[in-house]
């Protein structure tokens, strides 16, 4: 069979058992020549946007450790103060690479190349005070949908829908509906759920039996790929990216399959039952082999074509050492009061940093697109905590949100950077006047508002008022940030643009 071209999408099928059509990495030889120039085009400006949410709020030291005293190379004064910048320094202990107790990771991961595309950003608050909210991170409120419906939305980011516009797990999404308002519901409650949606069709035998059977789409897609690859048409380059995607599936439908630790009492991949497993939540390693098992199926979707945004927050757990009930409140709440509280989070959210968002982005920069680029050159990894990281105290407030990209977006951003946007004149407050003094800085709406036009959404698609105050494009009313932070908003963040 020869492969079928969609000449509206530019976006390459391969027929699949019963007819569905199965997603296939682009082919750039196979193309018609009059479409070719088009269809790279187009791939060329495709934009991968993931986003990893932390629950709770973090001490300053804790997470920026270093680079909270890093002399900045460039300063300039921006939103009525002066903010900073300097290169990310490189500093390796043993076998890591360290910047604070949170930011480090094993120098295997976080290689020079990694590193070269992170950015660690200080200063950016929430536009009014929070408590624990779900989709602040996501720039999204009581009437504003978050940034990954935006994109999902977007006929820019988008010019064809997708099959899975965006991938969404747990609290961090929401939509805008006729009524308002209203949490994005999940995108699938496991990876063996998600990969089935995605990957599988439901085909009811010819027997007249109502029972239904499952067919693995990525085993058509196998038999058809020798037939592509038969093609004298199909370049050395293309017959390698098939193959290569290819063993990526073959990868993640094992995963699915195999046993991942023998003392469970279903042993199985399947997240959900990962979970449910007993001591589940006193085993951390078991929570970041599930963040790894549900990267694994995204970047397998992101390669396909079936989506390009990916948002989590891992509700059911939190990367510690007890039930999430009991690290709230011995160790998110604690971590001013004691040593142990303190390492616990950090320990807590390290594992987070390297085991899911880490491990995600090094998955997508082994993967090459049509253009020659990796899913990481064109895309985003982002992270967020749900309060911020003033100073003391460290619980329940909108000042200083902690994070951490990896990816410059098709070019879009200068990385390899630490951002200092704090104001070391802003306010003072604090339940005990003897600590240290509680920062503050630019506005987040300004981040949300970037990354949008980052993905390639215009100002036009998410505001009435062309972006005036960012995303959200509301200014909040408050005392703490002036006009001269609201007005700043509109634009992108000082360096970060290249």
């Amino acid at each position: 069979m020869k492969p079928v071209f969609d000449r509206v999408s530019r976006r390459q099928f391969l027929m699949g058992t019963g007819g569905a059509l199965v997603a296939m990495p682009l082919l750039p030889s196979l193309l018609p020549r009059e479409v070719e120039a088009q269809t790279m085009a187009a791939a060329s400006q495709e934009r991968y946007f993931a986003h990893m949410t932390t629950w709770h709020a973090v001490l300053q030291a804790q997470f920026y450790g270093t680079l909270l005293d890093l002399k900045p190379t460039q300063t300039m004064t921006y939103g009525g103060y002066t903010v900073g910048s300097a290169a990310l320094p490189y500093t390796t202990s043993g076998s890591k690479v360290v910047l604070s107790e949170i930011l480090q990771a094993e120098s295997s991961a976080l290689t020079s190349r990694m590193f070269g595309l992170m950015n660690v950003i200080n200063g950016l608050d929430f536009g009014v005070g929070v408590g624990h909210n779900r989709g602040g991170t996501l720039g999204g409120d009581s009437a504003n949908p978050t940034i990954d419906q935006i994109m999902a939305a977007s006929k820019s980011f988008y010019p064809n829908k997708p099959l899975q516009p965006a991938i969404v797990r747990n609290l961090v999404s929401l939509s805008k509906t006729s009524t308002g308002i209203v949490q994005t519901e999940q995108t699938a409650e496991s990876n063996v759920k998600l990969f089935d949606r995605l990957f599988k069709t439901s085909t009811t035998p010819s027997t007249g039996s109502s029972a239904s059977t499952q067919t693995v789409l990525v085993d058509s897609v196998k038999e058809h790929a020798a037939l592509v690859k038969a093609d004298a048409r199909c370049s050395a380059d293309c017959r390698t990216r098939l193959d290569e995607y290819l063993t990526m599936l073959s990868e993640v439908q094992g995963k699915v399959q195999q046993t991942v630790n023998s003392s469970f009492a279903r042993p199985t991949s399947d997240t959900q039952s990962i979970e449910a497993a007993e001591g589940f939540y006193g085993k951390p390693e078991n929570q970041v082999a599930c963040e790894k098992l549900w990267n694994d199926i995204v970047v397998a979707a992101f390669t396909a074509g079936i989506s390009r945004v990916y948002v989590c927050g891992p509700t059911s757990y939190t990367f510690g050492t007890v039930p999430e009930h009991t690290w709230h409140n011995d160790f998110a709440h604690q971590i001013e009061a004691t040593a142990a509280a303190r390492a616990g989070y950090s320990a807590a959210v390290q594992r987070q940093f390297e085991g899911a968002q880490l491990d995600l982005a090094r998955k997508m920069d082994a993967v090459k697109t049509a253009d020659g680029l990796t899913l990481l050159d064109k895309g985003l990894v982002a992270s967020g905590h749900e309060m911020g990281s003033g100073g003391s105290p460290g619980n329940h407030h909108n000042r200083c949100i902690p994070i951490v990209t990896f990816g410059n977006a098709g070019g879009y951003f200068k990385t390899g950077l630490s951002l200092d946007f704090r104001d070391p004149n802003s306010f003072t407050w604090s339940i005990n006047p003897s600590t240290p003094r509680w920062w503050g800085g630019l506005v987040y709406n300004q981040w949300m508002g970037m990354v949008l036009r980052a993905m390639g959404v215009p100002a036009g698609e998410y505001s009435t008022n062309n972006g005036a105050y960012g995303y959200p494009s509301v200014k909040a009313n408050n005392s703490d940030h002036t006009d001269a932070i609201w007005t700043a908003a509109a634009g992108d963040l000082p360096w970060m643009k290249a």
